[in-house]
């Protein structure tokens, strides 16, 4: 941590729709370079937290702060990965990693050398002129978070970015992402559903409880750091998994 401020700093956190409450007083914080990862049952409100500190979506009550700042508005030192890759078909590897730098008014030729830095880094070197139609589901993710590493954010939000990969695929793409993340440590909150997934990644996890979500447990991840094939099988990997999914599965018969 490089500073006692919260990179992300979340108060009773509240967002109500026609249906009901999807989260509700939910308060949490996120340290400087830290991967957090938010977990919990289908439906407990995860991205649409995500999308109220992101600025996206507004709170019905309670609010979100980003290094100190309120979050009322889309924050410009911000980078966003989705679920799908949301590529321009037209468009190269390279040139959708640079788009990021011309949707912020900046010179993209200024920015080439780093985005061919990201996309070696990404394990896509010789991909650079492929279009999305020539890269499998996996390569267009990590270009995606190519392009939202680009501007160097100094807070990345990744909502069930590999949700619609195949078990092999998303594991692998876990790695990757453990190899970027090392480079860059940049503060990294991460959605999804996968307790697999988020004890492999993450420096801390937070469960949520069932809609609407609130705060269950945070749970801290002391395996070393890097982390491969064979953390799968540590015995305190296990632990940690086994304790999320405690944490999660206790809910519905409490």
């Amino acid at each position: 941590m490089t500073t006692n401020m919260a990179a992300v700093k979340v108060e009773g956190l509240t967002k109500s729709f026609e249906t009901g409450a999807a989260v509700e007083d939910l308060s949490f914080e996120v340290r400087e370079n830290e991967f957090v990862t938010l977990v919990g049952p289908s439906g407990c409100g995860k991205s649409t937290t995500l999308r109220m500190i992101s600025g996206l979506v507004p709170p019905t009550q309670g609010k979100a702060y980003i290094r100190g700042k309120e979050v009322d508005r889309p924050i410009g030192d911000v980078g966003m990965v989705f679920q799908s890759p949301v590529l321009l078909p037209w468009r190269s590897t390279i040139s959708n990693v640079l788009f990021m730098a011309e949707m912020r008014g900046e010179n993209p030729g200024e920015y080439r050398q780093r985005a061919l830095d990201l996309i070696k880094l990404a394990s896509l070197e010789g991909f650079e002129k492929r279009y999305p139609h020539e890269l499998s589901g996996g390569m267009q993710q990590r270009v995606a978070i190519c392009r939202a590493l680009l501007l160097n954010p100094s807070l990345l939000l990744m909502d069930e970015p590999f949700g619609a990969l195949d078990i092999m695929t998303r594991e692998k793409m876990g790695f990757e992402l453990q190899k970027i993340w090392s480079a860059s440590r940049n503060t990294v909150l991460f959605v999804t559903h996968s307790i697999t997934e988020a004890v492999l990644l993450s420096d801390t996890i937070i469960v949520m409880t069932a809609r609407p979500g609130k705060l269950k447990a945070v749970i801290p991840v002391d395996l070393p750091r890097p982390r491969d094939t064979k953390t799968l099988s540590d015995a305190r990997f296990v632990q940690l998994a086994a304790a999320v999914r405690d944490n999660i599965e206790a809910q519905w018969v409490e």
